[in-house]
């Protein structure tokens, strides 16, 4: 039996040894590659209820208890593929792994740089997670729950406020808390991620010093962040926040010092560091009751762990 902690070289696990074993090209529905993702304005579009079926069946009859595609792509090493996530639960971790498309095939493998001799593959991808977290750890108290505190279902979202499928993923979390007002709460952590979203970090900012005035203003940054149009200039964001500072009642001058001085950084960096030490790689990530769930979610999943838990 293979083991999904077999060695550093395996990376992605037992998935992909099984996989290479079958081929590594397969018939799959054609994706349509669109812009960069990071920048948000179109993503590509897969059929990813064919490909998550291609997986299970591929594993069927594997040492996996549960397979899951995350529902979102992004431009892989290699020009001209895409690559999408997906988690497998075996041995009480998830491990991460990653399938590319090009056209229309599915490509099973694990990329390396000649040069460096670094799995690429294994570095898209991430380390293993726990199935399960304390969220006792994270220190839940000072933030600004939405939602009713104590409820049946408790999410935390490790998000950045300029990433697109962040922003997707806002839309089943509203009808959520719409439909269920008194059984869910969500609490926002921030893993702003600089290298493909520049004004990231300093949308952060401005939410945490809009809170540190009045802790709903919050929510108010955080909704016009995720609003049409998306902020994209540094210029065009000092220029919003300082005018919804002044909409949502709070000292506009105290609220562009704080933004200036970067007063509240010691707090986004204890965002991150929590997002680091227990496995987040990628936003939005969720912790369901302290389980893990990660991409963009239609509300019936956040719906089963309110009738299962």
């Amino acid at each position: 039996m293979i083991h999904l902690d077999q060695s550093r070289i395996i990376g992605i696990g037992i998935f992909v040894l099984v996989l290479i074993g079958i081929g590594l090209f397969v018939r799959a529905p054609a994706p349509r590659v669109g812009a960069d993702p990071a920048y948000g304005d179109e993503t590509a579009a897969v059929d990813y209820d064919a490909v998550e079926a291609f997986l299970k069946k591929m594993t069927a009859k594997q040492p996996v208890t549960h397979l899951t595609l995350i529902r979102q792509s992004q431009p892989s090493p290699i020009p001209g593929l895409i690559e999408v996530k997906f988690t497998l639960e075996a041995n009480g971790q998830r491990q991460n792994g990653l399938v590319y498309l090009s056209g229309n095939k599915i490509i099973l493998g694990q990329i390396f740089d000649l040069a460096t001799e670094q799995n690429l593959t294994a570095q898209h991808a991430g380390p293993p997670q726990p199935l399960r977290y304390d969220l006792k750890d994270l220190d839940l108290a000072d933030r600004v729950p939405r939602g009713k505190p104590g409820s049946k279902l408790v999410i935390v979202e490790f998000s950045d406020f300029q990433c697109p499928f962040c922003k997707q993923a806002t839309r089943p979390i509203s009808d959520l808390l719409k439909k269920h007002p008194d059984e869910v709460v969500l609490y926002y952590k921030h893993f702003p991620i600089a290298q493909l979203h520049p004004l990231a970090y300093n949308m952060a900012m401005a939410s945490e010093c809009a809170r540190a005035q009045k802790a709903q203003s919050f929510w108010s940054f955080h909704d016009r962040f995720f609003a049409d149009p998306q902020i994209r200039d540094e210029a065009g964001l000092r220029g919003q926040i300082g005018q919804l500072a002044g909409t949502d009642g709070l000292d506009k001058d105290k609220f562009l010092t704080c933004y200036d001085n970067k007063e509240q950084a010691p707090r986004l960096d204890k965002d991150m560091a929590d997002a680091q030490k227990i496995g987040v790689t990628a936003t939005p990530t969720f912790l369901l009751n302290g389980e893990f769930v990660s991409g963009v979610q239609p509300i019936e999943l956040f719906e089963r762990y309110l009738k299962s838990k």
